[in-house]
């Protein structure tokens, strides 16, 4: 809830029996907004407790200030239901000794806001979790339904975030979490609903809610917030770059995107014209990892100009602009240990290199080959006599795939020295958190995204159905996007196959 004081000292001159007196007069003002059903106790601010004469007068809004509120010292305003927001103003004047005190009380009576939260990955969970926290506090009336894949929320943490938790099905929403949607709308008599997920997914994720919402008129979409995936949304626009006529295709996909979710029709939208359109019929953010990728690569700039205000640079600072409190928090949910890792860091003079690990759905012999080609690595890396040494001696991390099990084992066990960083801890948590290492190298993935070029010792591809050797992984559309974008140079693509 938004909350403005305001406090203003005047002189007022009034004239009295031929006499000029001069009566000072405090005028202070608040704003604020009042959700429908509640309840908001107005009472004069900035004022003594006794007053010669008082009374409030109404000056906005349809007549609802009762006769004895008059000339009450405060009064109970009880937020009616509306058709649309509506402002109320109340005015409070009170005298004592000679003093006049004003009170403007200006409320705006607003419906109630449901934010959805959907995704499955971590980087685009991170950013929701970082925009809830931040947020918590000034809107600490809205109601939070939440269904994320790699972040958990205990009772007591989601009870801090005014959140309730509910099942993926698969990667995408649930029918579950779309009916939950529905009951609550259904209990109010208006509802401002916010849908937040990941760009990639956007259209599995929201389109469900949207689709069996869009008869309940009492629903405003009043804003959706989307946020990249990873490296996965940069890999479509590179093979989508020379297209010809994006915009006017983005368009004609417009149209069917509104019928499908309008229930008009059952034909979908597909690829990148499922998810680059949502500003044409919502407010809408695109949150970008990389933002500049749209100017860098002149291809793309049509489509900048289609998103034009909708496209929004991703954050990567609002961890340090956050309270104590609110830091730790964000530290518990995610599982976080700051403190000891910074000890880590400290433990000597040297710079410090953490290597992102990968692993394998494959069993037995496959994931001890992973293990060892990382270890191969990991000993290039350190050896002063090989063409990939990192120049100069380190403290040696690392951070191994939350899902590499006996793979960060074998490659932890290689290596005395080696700090580990709980592989359940995103990478991405590190850059949120000011906590990024000297140098970074290992296996390819949308991590590196978000890393300052210049941490970036050498990123490693690995052989698959497309690539088979180093000139394969040059190539690649994701190595092409890294080069345009300045993550990596050629000379630091590495492959194993």
């Amino acid at each position: 809830m938004k909350r403005i004081f305001c406090l203003v000292s005047a002189i007022l001159l009034s004239a009295c029996n031929d006499n000029q007196n001069t009566v000072d007069v405090v005028v202070s003002t608040v704003n604020d907004n009042v959700i429908e059903n509640n309840t908001y106790q107005v009472k004069p601010i900035d004022t003594p407790t006794t007053f010669d004469s008082y009374s409030w007068i109404q000056t906005c809004g349809t007549p609802i200030l009762k006769d004895d509120e008059k000339y009450s010292l405060s009064f109970d305003f009880v937020a009616p239901e509306l058709d649309q927001d509506e402002k109320f103003c109340f005015e409070f004047t009170g005298d004592v000794d000679g003093k006049r005190y004003v009170t403007q009380t200006n409320l705006t009576v607003v419906a109630p806001t449901l934010e959805v939260y959907v995704d499955h990955a971590s980087l685009p969970s991170l950013q929701q979790l970082m925009k809830i926290i931040q947020q918590k506090n000034e809107y600490s009336q809205n109601e939070r339904f939440i269904s994320w894949g790699r972040i958990r929320l205990t009772e007591d943490n989601a009870e801090k975030l005014n959140a309730h938790i509910y099942p993926l099905a698969g990667n995408n929403t649930s029918q579950e979490l779309v009916d939950a949607v529905i009951d609550y709308a259904d209990s109010k008599n208006r509802l401002n609903l916010e849908l937040n997920t990941n760009t990639g997914h956007s259209f599995r994720n929201i389109a469900p809610i949207l689709r069996a919402t869009s008869s309940k008129n009492n629903i405003l979409i009043s804003n959706i917030n989307l946020y990249d995936d990873g490296s996965a949304e940069y890999v479509s626009l590179y093979n989508w770059k020379d297209t010809d006529n994006k915009s006017q295709k983005l368009s004609d996909s417009f149209l069917v995107l509104k019928d499908y979710l309008n229930g008009i029709s059952s034909e979908k939208p597909n690829g990148i014209y499922s998810i680059y359109n949502w500003h044409q019929l919502y407010h809408s953010s695109y949150y970008f990892l990389r933002k500049d990728y749209l100017t860098v690569e002149t291809k793309l700039h049509d489509l900048r100009e289609y998103l034009g205000g909708s496209l929004k640079q991703m954050s990567w600072d609002t961890f340090s602009q956050l309270s104590k409190g609110d830091k730790e928090l964000f530290l518990n949910i995610v599982g976080f240990d700051q403190e000891k890792l910074q000890q880590e860091y400290q433990q000597s003079e040297l710079p410090n290199f953490v290597f992102t690990g990968t692993t394998t759905w494959a069993g037995g012999e496959t994931k001890e080959y992973y293990a060892q080609q990382q270890v191969n690595v990991v000993n290039n890396a350190i050896n002063e006599t090989s063409p990939y040494y990192l120049g100069r001696e380190h403290d040696l991390f690392f951070k191994g795939h939350p899902r590499g099990g006996i793979i960060n084992d074998i490659i932890l066990g290689s290596f005395n020295n080696m700090i580990d960083i709980p592989a359940k801890v995103s990478f991405e948590v590190l850059m949120m958190t000011g906590m990024l290492p000297d140098t970074v190298g290992g296996i390819a993935s949308s991590l590196y995204f978000s890393i300052p070029a210049e941490k970036v010792s050498f990123i490693v591809f690995t052989s698959s159905d497309t690539i088979t050797d180093r000139e394969d992984a040059l190539k690649s559309p994701l190595v092409q996007v890294m080069m345009t974008l300045g993550i990596v140079k050629e000379k630091d693509v590495l492959f194993w196959c």
